[in-house]
């Protein structure tokens, strides 16, 4: 019988590990990361309390995220462990270590006011990037902790280590695209609009050089100079909600297009129309969701800038595991086999192709211009 109650023990750890193994795959930020690490070690073993400790450049704890103790309990502790005591022990002798009774150890330290007794311990070291990146403590289990929980935990901790590798890659990567897409806005505005303000400043220089004998000359530049500051304010107005893309894709994949439409209404007096089938936006990955609202704000700038569009439609459709996204116009159109001026379509495939995506663009000179941009639903 109790080999039998042994082997279901097991079979149980081995399942949660399954779990874990399927959850920590996923693209989760640092801080959702670790504390799925605490929660899926607490199911694994049966453990009461889990904490997982980060280990700063001094050598102590720089954050502590925890399950067990509920958030009242732990306001009337107090601080957070630092890393004395047995929790200082495993950062300076980062191997596993398992305790039947935590204050029999002579490096036990005690625990603060109101803090629950605890007696049975299980330590092991969590390794990023070939450096200890924290450790994870489990305590307080019926019967204490077995060869096979530590295995259990152990494998466990490579999985965290491989998942915070990822995260923290994924979190450079992030700040690299956000400084890519800084130097973009910064490009199109010494490009595009600060070379149209510096124009549109020389015409007036020379119009006012005129007033006394071209009056008409003079009006006619003054009509130009307008218009042109309208298109610059129009492109400003692009340019400042690109800044606020974080903002339209906290909106959700559908409420972020809806933005984008009532952005592009203002800017080019054309409502476009917005096809999304149900089921669609909830099949797309939280992650991919600013790279589609990117897409289609840079092909709807580039239609409000170029297209001179009385219809325009954005539609988003599914074709097995990838997203479908089709921008389309009945403007100007372009030759599509000629460069183009600008910076638009090469984000467009710049973005694509960070995805693995494909872009696909037909355009007719006189008869509009069909974009349609391909991203895997999963990386």
């Amino acid at each position: 019988m109790s080999d039998r109650r042994t082997a279901s023990r097991d079979e149980a750890g081995i399942d949660a590990m399954a779990r874990v193994a399927t959850a920590l795959a996923k693209e989760l930020s640092l801080d959702e990361l670790l504390q799925h690490a605490v929660a899926a070690a607490r199911d694994a073993t049966g453990a009461r309390y889990v904490a997982l400790g980060v280990i700063g450049p001094d050598q102590r704890l720089a954050r502590f995220v925890h399950t067990g103790i509920d958030g009242g309990l732990v306001a009337r502790i107090g601080p957070l462990p630092t890393g004395h005591g047995v929790l200082g022990l495993l950062i300076r002798h980062p191997e596993a270590l398992r305790l039947d009774r935590l204050s029999d150890h002579p490096a036990t330290s005690g625990f603060p006011d109101h803090h629950p007794e605890m007696e049975t311990f299980l330590g092991t070291p969590i390794r990023s990037g070939g450096a200890v990146f924290g450790n994870l403590y489990l305590t307080e289990k019926d019967g204490g902790f077995t060869d096979a929980d530590q295995r259990l935990v152990e494998v466990l901790a490579v999985q965290v280590g491989a998942a915070v590798d990822n995260a923290l890659l994924s979190e450079r990567l992030q700040q690299l695209a956000v400084q890519a897409e800084r130097e973009r806005i910064s490009r199109d505005l010494h490009d595009g609009i600060i070379q149209t303000l510096f124009s549109i400043g020389m015409g007036l220089d020379s119009a006012r050089a005129m007033v006394g004998f071209a009056p008409d000359r003079v009006a006619s530049r003054l009509d130009d100079a307008v218009d042109a500051i309208d298109t610059t304010i129009r492109d400003l107005r692009n340019t400042i909600f690109e800044l606020r893309a974080d903002d339209a894709a906290a909106l959700g994949l559908r409420g972020g297009l809806v933005e984008l439409a009532r952005e592009h209404e203002v800017n080019a007096l054309t409502r476009p129309e917005l096809r999304v089938p149900d089921g669609v936006d909830a099949a797309v990955p939280a992650s991919l969701v600013p790279d589609v609202l990117q897409v289609v704000r840079e092909a709807l700038g580039n239609i409000a800038k170029h297209a001179q569009a009385s219809r325009v439609e954005v539609s988003l459709e599914r074709a097995g595991a990838d997203l479908v996204v089709v921008v389309t116009d009945d403007g100007a159109g372009f030759d599509a086999t000629q460069p183009t001026a600008g910076h638009g379509l090469v984000n467009i495939h710049e973005r694509a192709a960070l995805h693995g995506g494909a872009v696909d663009v037909d355009s007719v000179a006189g008869r509009g211009t069909s974009l349609r941009v391909r991203l895997p639903l999963q990386p």
